[in-house]
């Protein structure tokens, strides 16, 4: 199966930081053309494979490989920086997990989309509106930006992302969110919204552990 998606970023500043930072390509090191990872796409307790290829200027193939059938999508990749490392994940504590795919990588900033298996093929997690679910992760010293996940209180897990920008002025501080989604049937639907005013760098709130999606 061959889709094209329209990507949605998660708020207006990582939007704008996708403008800012575009690949920069690495003048050392080739760009990878492939890369593999074994994530339960069907919750049965044993690992399928996902596949990752470049498949032309500015698109890469995501293929999944369960009980032996092979699907796979189109989406968008970035040819300078070739395809990067997924990251497997379960994002609400399912069972079925899902990968992470990224699709730009900029100077600081890189966006991904996330990847699960329909019964069909590989599906995109998206936000209410239908729109592929985009998550944003770095801002360098001009914002932070990132993710990570939450036990709930159905025993499930719910996503939180994190968006904020420096303040104006010479004190190293920043505003913005963290925003809650839960996640229901591959759609995320927001259910907090946590409003971060002028904290310090260090300040705990702005840190992220993607690792605690897996």
């Amino acid at each position: 199966m061959t889709s094209t998606t329209t990507k949605i970023t998660v708020g207006t500043l990582a939007a704008a930081l996708a403008l800012l930072t575009p690949g920069i390509a690495s003048a050392t090191e080739p760009s990878a053309t492939v890369q593999q990872a074994t994530p339960d796409l069907d919750g049965d307790g044993y690992p399928d494979l996902a596949t990752l290829t470049m498949a032309g200027d500015g698109q890469q193939r995501l293929d999944f490989t369960v009980r032996g059938e092979t699907t796979s999508v189109q989406l968008t990749g970035d040819p300078a920086q070739g395809v990067q490392p997924m990251r497997v994940t379960d994002m609400n504590g399912d069972g079925r997990q899902e990968v992470v795919v990224v699709e730009s990588v900029g100077a600081n900033t890189t966006f991904s989309t996330v990847w699960d298996h329909a019964g069909s093929g590989p599906r995109a997690l998206s936000t209410s509106d239908g729109k592929p679910l985009q998550l944003a992760e770095g801002g360098g010293m001009a914002a932070r930006l990132g993710y990570e996940c939450a036990s709930n209180a159905a025993g499930g897990r719910d996503l939180i992302t994190l968006q904020v920008s420096r303040d104006d002025g010479d004190a190293v501080t920043y505003t913005g969110s963290r925003v809650r989604y839960e996640i229901t049937d591959d759609v995320v639907h927001q259910v907090n919204d946590y409003t971060i005013s002028s904290v310090g760098q260090d300040d705990p709130v702005l840190r992220t552990a993607p690792a605690s999606c897996s």
